[in-house]
Formats: structure tokens, sequence, C-alpha cells
């Protein structure tokens, strides 16, 4: 085993993932039955489970931690913000507290985001701190809708003008007339962020605006009303309008839990999600409240048995389940008109179920394989529908058999998991003697989530992980336990928790090549500093063997660990595949905000980082235009070089997965071009290759090598919506296989 100093600096912003992450990190708890194939968006279908959560009245605060962690533990597929986050000058506190959740997102704006703030000492500038949060979310329009599987969510605005009359009231009632009749939809969400019927209490409802919209939304079949701004929780009866007075509407069903077919919209305030400031309630509970209480928290609803039932929880940071309801009616029970037209007017792009691009829709289909899946970060085949699985989360490995996940995990770590950090990069080779090898890179900690970290460059102190690790285990011959582990490779994992890396990939020579990001350090030679510290394992590609032979020369030099490097210059990456055709490395990268990339990586290739990132110089944080500075480039003796990216996107979109389809199951126009996924838009990309594979086959816009903007994409994006990719794996069967951290899925692209 071979260790290797850590303790660093930090500089850099972080970059909002998931892994989302992984990177962000979208993640997946709730129980899920293994499901049916279904189609989207179509009547008499079977609908999968799935489940979504609400919360608003953030702040930046240990509650809020706390709350973002239990969100993280039930593992939603989607996350409704409900307004008032940060509460100060700037986004930055909540926007890095949100990071592991942050690809799963759609906000609302509320009023301490949008207008002039002041406390009694303080004011704090609006435009500016309004930016952030529109540009962090992709929104042009602070109303917006989109469509979930069989929900359509209406975000509304209550910070713009909303009366009859106004840009936005035209809107929405253009879009819920869409949204009644659209096939495939049997739901009606309404989200914003002031009140419109509340017990007595500090915020009170506003008349204007429920006497707009609330029998806007009896016409239209709204089902559910979810609100912030009150900082507690409240939910109604199903109510009705009361025309004569509007502060006291009917309540159509007075069961406290269970709404069969209810007559009347529930309405919820749920402003629990770590303000300091609790709003206690100044009188007894209105007559249309059913449940009230302050508790910081969230409402999870689970979607159940076909989509017919929306199953709703309220979550305590401790995990107590306080509030639940339910409401059951069958399939199209909202529908009102017989036509149907697209309501996803919205300019993000929707969270929606995962589709095939219109121009391939005859070709191909989107079939599920496994749901229910925890925080997937990577998988690797051993044969035909026998797959392994990775936890990021929580370090454990599983193995799906014919789209079912069997017994007890293989293998349970113990990780570190804030951020980037935890279990992400698995891979598989067999020995010369038979054994089949696993390996497996982790954050690994003296327990899952002991990290605290407040910043993605900065933990406490004494929270610290034990490293960057990489093992190679043994598979046992029943497939059902990884043995005999071998630690090959101790990193730095500090300052972190960021940019981790962990792709890994094995060639025909059974050496294992991984990707490691910067981990958030500064001022090493891997990162182009011409007097820098010596390298240490990070910022770069590594070529290990897999018996944990470090001696000899290695592309750099001799020296452990340079003479690991195959690569170096990177600040973060997810994605590595050899071409079939010539064997040559290909990557992809993550920028900081801007130049995203994919690569062609030579032995001693120089990503550029932190000099160059894209096609452009950088510079706190920013993009420079002009000649390369190439000179400032570390060079190890000659022995590296700077190559530009065959591709890159100028606003992040957090490219993961890459995979050459080496299978003729597409065609022949398929056979061995590029696939890439990202994990911020859930987008799948397709890429042809030049005739000498050298280089990506670009027409039009992109003949330049960038994407420029997001319709620049358009004519390379194969299939859509699969809510933030953390993996592509081509199986035995010859098809592509899809994993959603974001939703929690794996799928399996397949010809009509």
């Amino acid at each position: 085993m071979m260790s290797i100093n850590k303790g660093y600096s930090a500089i850099f912003t972080p970059l909002i993932f998931l892994f989302l992450a992984l990177l962000l990190y979208i993640h997946i708890s709730t129980v899920k039955d293994i499901r049916n194939e279904y189609a989207f968006g179509s009547n008499g279908t079977s609908i999968a489970n799935f489940s979504f959560a609400a919360v608003g009245d953030w702040a930046c605060t240990s509650d809020t931690k706390k709350m973002v962690d239990s969100i993280i533990d039930k593992n939603p597929q989607l996350i409704l913000g409900l307004g008032d986050y940060s509460y100060g000058r700037s986004a930055d506190c909540w926007l890095q507290i949100i990071n592991p959740i942050y690809p799963k997102m759609k906000i609302v704006i509320g009023n301490h985001d949008h207008l002039t703030y002041t406390s009694k000492t303080d004011y704090y500038s609006s435009p500016e701190r309004l930016k952030q949060y529109m540009v962090a979310f992709n929104l042009s329009s602070q109303f917006y809708s989109f469509n979930y599987q069989n929900i359509h969510f209406v975000v509304m605005s209550t910070e713009v003008p909303y009366e009859k009359g106004s840009m936005q009231y035209s809107f929405v009632k253009s879009d819920l007339q869409k949204a009644r009749s659209e096939q495939g939809i049997n739901w009606i969400v309404v989200f914003y962020h002031r009140v419109a019927y509340s017990s007595p209490s500090l915020v009170h409802g506003i008349k204007e605006l429920r006497d707009t919209y609330h029998p806007l939304f009896e016409d239209s079949g709204v089902d559910l009303v979810v609100q912030a701004h009150s900082h507690n929780y409240q939910r109604t009866y199903p109510i009705e309008f009361n025309d004569k007075n509007s502060g006291k509407p009917k309540v159509t069903d007075e069961n406290k839990t269970d709404y069969y077919k209810p007559e009347g919209q529930i309405y919820t305030i749920v402003g629990t999600g770590g303000s300091p400031e609790v709003q206690n309630f100044t009188g007894s509970p209105a007559p249309f409240t059913a449940a009230q209480f302050n508790a910081y928290g969230f409402l999870n609803i689970n979607v159940l048995n076909n989509g017919t039932i929306l199953d709703g929880k309220f979550y305590e940071n401790n995990g107590s389940i306080i509030d639940q309801f339910t409401i059951e009616k069958p399939n199209n029970d909202n529908k009102r008109g017989d036509s149907s037209s697209s309501s996803s007017l919205s300019s993000p792009p929707s969270v929606s179920q995962p589709k095939i691009k219109s121009e391939y829709s005859g070709k191909f289909v989107i079939q599920p394989v496994i749901g229910g899946l925890k925080s997937p970060a990577d998988m690797v085949f051993l044969g035909p529908e026998e797959i392994l699985v990775i936890n990021k989360r929580n370090g454990i490995v599983n193995r799906v058999v014919n789209g079912q996940m069997t017994g007890q995990p293989l293998l349970d770590v113990n990780v570190s998991n804030k951020v980037e950090r935890g279990l992400v990069g698995i891979a598989t080779s067999n020995s010369t003697n038979g054994t089949r090898y696993v390996f497996l890179y982790y954050t690994e900690g003296k327990r899952d989530g002991n990290d605290n970290c407040p910043d993605s460059d900065y933990c406490i102190p004494g929270t610290e992980p034990l490293g960057n690790r990489l093992y190679r285990y043994e598979l046992t011959k029943d497939s059902t336990k990884l043995v005999n582990p071998k630690l090959l490779l101790d990193l730095p994992a500090t300052p972190g928790p960021a940019h981790d890396g962990g792709k890994m990939i094995v060639d025909s020579k059974k050496s294992v090549y991984l990707i490691v990001g910067d981990v958030m350090a500064e001022k090493s030679k891997t990162q182009n500093y011409k007097d820098g510290t010596e390298p240490d394992g990070t910022g770069g590609i590594l070529k290990v063997d897999p018996d944990g032979n470090f001696s000899g020369r290695g592309t750099l030099g001799s020296k452990f660990p340079l003479n690991l490097y195959y690569g170096y210059g990177i600040r973060n990456g997810f994605g590595l595949d050899f071409d079939p055709v010539t064997g040559n490395l290909w990557d992809t990268e993550n920028g900081p905000e801007f130049g995203d990339e994919i690569n062609l990586v030579k032995p001693g290739f120089n990503s550029g980082w932190k000099d160059i990132q894209g096609v452009w110089n950088h510079e706190g944080g920013k993009p420079l235009n002009g000649p390369l500075n190439l000179e400032g480039l570390e060079k190890f003796n000659g022995r590296g070089k700077y190559y530009e990216p065959e591709f890159v996107w100028k606003d992040t979109v957090g490219p993961t997965g890459i995979k050459f389809f080496n299978s003729d199951k597409f065609g022949p126009e398929f056979r061995n071009d590029i696939f890439v996924g990202d994990v911020h838009n859930g987008n799948l990309y397709h890429f042809d290759l030049s005739d000498d594979r050298a280089s990506l086959l670009l027409e039009g816009d992109l003949s330049d090598k960038i994407a420029d903007s997001p319709e620049e994409l358009d004519n390379v994006i194969f299939a859509e919506g699969f809510g933030g990719i953390s993996d592509l794996e081509v199986g035995p069967d010859g098809y592509l296989y899809v994993l959603s951290i974001g939703l929690g899925e794996l799928y399996r692209i397949a010809p009509k």
C-alpha cells in the first residue's frame, strides 16, 4: 500500500453538483416495487412510483443542513423550493448547502429573494441576489410550468404582478386549460411563496391571491397548492372557494387524513426549512385547518398505485413523521377536455420522464430496468442481466439480477459523503488465475457521513475523512460477497469535499485508469503551478497496476506518485472510456461555471487547469479571451503536453459518463460512436467521430467545437429527461444502459 501526504488550503468556488451529486447527487430512497415497463405520457399504462418534496424559508442554519440531510435520506426524485432561501446579501451560503440536491430542484422566488430586504442594521441589494437564483436555476421568468411523470406543476410568483390582466395570470390560466386535458397528466400541483389561507399567525393569508386564483384552480382541476412564507406547517382539508367570504372556504371532506376524489383543493404551508425565526400561531386553528405545528423538516409526497394516490408525509429533522395524508382518485379524474397539448411552457428544462429525441423516437425506446436505487453513482456488468451498482452516500455495493435487487449487499464500507465524496467508482477485471477483481474508489470515513463540511473546500477539524482510497476486492464464486480487500492507493481527500472524481476503466493489459479531481487543493505542479508542490495523486488520470506494483518509469517520470500520471491538469472529471477501434482514451471534465470538456487523452496529456479551461484562459473563476497562456503550463521536462479539448460546453452541464457504443444493435450508423451523459440536465448526447477518430464530427454552429448556447446542442442531444446521469454502459446484450442518480433509476435504450 502506498500512502500520499495530504493537507492543503482552498481556493475554488464549488461546482454545483450532485452528484450532483456524485456530482450532484441527486438521491432516491423512496421504497419502490420492481416496476413494470411503462410508456411515457400515455393513458392506460403502468406509472412507476416516485416522490417529490417541498419546503421553503430555508436560511443557512444548522437546522437547514439537517433538513437537507433528511431530504437526501428520503431521496425524492424532485424537490420544490418554495422561496426565501439565503436571507442575505448573497445566495452563496444557500447554494452551497443545497449542493447535493441541486440537480433535483425547481424553485419559486420569495420575497427575501426578490425585493429589497432590510433588518435593523443591514440593507441588502436585491437585483444581484435575485440574479444569482435566476442564473443558478436557468430561469428567464419567475413563473413557469413543467411535467414530471403524471403530474403537471405550475410555478407562480407572488413577487411580480399576478392580478387579473397581468402576464402571469394569462399564463397560468392558459397553462391550466391545456394541462387539464393533456394526455398522461392525472394531477395538477401549484406552488408559490406567499399564502392564500392561514390559521391565525404572524403571516396572514392574502385575500387578493385567493380571490384571483382559487376559483381558477377549481375550474382547472388543481389538486394541491403548496406555499411557504409563514414559518410553520399548515394543511387544510379539501376546500372550495367561498365567493361570499373567501376567508372562510367550504370544507368538502372533514376526514383528517384520507381523501378519495375530494371535491376541493388541499392547501399546505411548508415554511419549515430552517429559518431561525419561528412564527408561532396566534389563535386557535382555522375551521378549514386539518393539521398545524411548528417544526423543522419537509413535506414528502409519494405517488403510488399506478399514479392514483398522493401519499404526503411531513418528516421532522429527527426522522419522525408528524403529519400524514393521502389523496386518491382514478387516473384522468381531473380531465375536462378532449384535446391534447403540451403545457410545458417554461424556459427551464422540464424535470420529466426520460424520452428519446423526436427524430429518433420512431427507432428507439427507453425501458426501465430497476428503480428505487439510492444515489447510484456507478455500475459494472458481471454478465447478461447481472450488474453491480454502487451507492454514493452509504457505501453499499448492490447486485441486480434480471431487474431485481438480490438479498444482502455484497459490501458496505464507511464513507464520508458530503458533496462529491462517497463511494463513487467501480471497475472489474479477471486475474490470470481466474479470480474476478472488483476495484472500488471511495472516500473512506470513520462512519457514514462523519464529515461536517460548511464549504466545498473546508470541513470542520476532526471530521475529515481518512482518505480517498482505491481498493481491490475479490468477488466470491457465487457473486454474493466482495472479500480480501487490498489497499492500492491512499490519496488526499482534503480540503475537499468537492472534486474527488472517481471514474475508472480497465485496459486490455489489466491496468486500472482512475480520474481524480483536485480535491479543492492548490499549488500543485499537476495544476500547472511551475514552482508548485510535488504531485500527490490528485488532479489527473492515474494508471494503476492491479497488484499494487508502483515501481518503474511512468509517462511523466519515475518517482512515485508522478510515475502514475497518464494525464494531468484536470479540475474534476466523471467519465473515461477507450475507443474500441483505436485504443485511445477519452474523458469528460467539469469546468467551474464554464468550459466543460470532452478530451482525447494521449500519454502525458495536460488538460490545462488551473490556467486554461475549455478554450479560454482562466482567471478568478472567469473565462478570458485571447491567446492561450501555454508558456505558463508545467511540462515535466517536456514529457507533458497541452492538448485542446475536442468539444466544449461554454455553460456548464456537468458531463459525466462517456461510452463508445461498440455494438451493432442500433445499426451501422451508431456503431462505435460516442454517447455522453450530463448531470445538470439529464441529457444524453450523441457524437460521430472523424475518419481518423481523433476528433468529433461536428457541423453547423458546433463546427468550432464550442456549444455557445443550449440551442446549439439540439442536434447532438439523443435523449433527455434522465434527471442527472451518473454512468453509461453498453451491456452484454449490446444495448445502451443509462444510470440516473437524479431519478434513482437504471434504464436501457433499445431499438423498437
